[in-house]
């Protein structure tokens, strides 16, 4: 998704017009339109700002042009050296290599992501709090 497109889906989901979140980053109305409608695009520093006003993080808000399996692909490829992201043995999941330098790291990621999807199928958690959770990634 377009980080224009993100802006505005969290800024909806929020409950927040264009005019409100414009005032609470300093911005005009128009300049929200511009950015959420892709006409201009967002700075990494008003990014930050626009992630704080809406509560979350600002890789919730990047594009990372992933619009087909072949760019999903291409993503994920590019993973693998410094993540250790590879294929499961069956082909039908993943892994994580623990020898990557940033392994540790995305392994935790992934284990605190598979708890709060255990919650969500148990009903523990409902599909706000499920996407709050995403966001703050």
């Amino acid at each position: 998704m377009a980080t224009g497109d993100n802006i505005r889906r969290y800024r909806k989901a929020k409950g927040l017009t264009q005019a409100q979140l414009a005032y609470a980053v300093g911005l005009t109305e128009g300049a929200i339109r511009h950015y959420e409608s892709g006409i201009r695009a967002v700075k990494p520093k008003l990014l930050e700002e626009i992630a704080k006003a809406l509560e979350v993080s600002v890789g919730a808000l990047k594009d990372y042009g992933v619009e087909t399996s072949r760019d999903l692909m291409a993503l994920l490829l590019q993973l693998e050296e410094g993540y250790g992201l590879v294929p499961s043995e069956d082909g039908m999941g993943l892994a994580v290599n623990p020898k990557a330098p940033h392994a540790p790291k995305l392994a935790r990621s992934i284990k605190s992501w598979a708890e709060k999807r255990a919650e969500l199928e148990r009903g523990e958690l409902d599909g706000a709090a499920y996407a709050d959770w995403k966001a703050s990634f």
